[in-house]
């Protein structure tokens, strides 16, 4: 009954953990899925992918303008009449 019930509505899977799990675990396709744990984060420097795209990286830096942030402009003044004017 269960089981019928999250086949209906997926969102009821989210107020039975326990049934999510048993469903992962009983999951072909999700068995089938590569089990590689990954660390991206974990690398000390990401390095350019050649010498040439690192000095032209570098040229870009060097030779960029940098602008003044624009001043902040006021807000328009918006007047409030008291009474309707018609």
């Amino acid at each position: 009954m269960r089981t019928e019930t999250a086949v209906e509505n997926p969102f009821a899977l989210m107020t039975d953990p326990a049934t999510v799990r048993q469903m992962i675990e009983k999951s072909e396709s999700l068995s089938r899925l590569s089990q590689r744990k990954c660390h991206p984060l974990d690398r000390a420097v990401i390095r350019s992918a050649s010498a040439e795209l690192a000095a032209y990286d570098a040229k870009i830096d060097r030779t960029t303008i940098y602008l003044p942030p624009e001043e902040e402009k006021q807000a328009p003044v918006v007047r409030s009449f008291p009474a309707s004017v018609n």
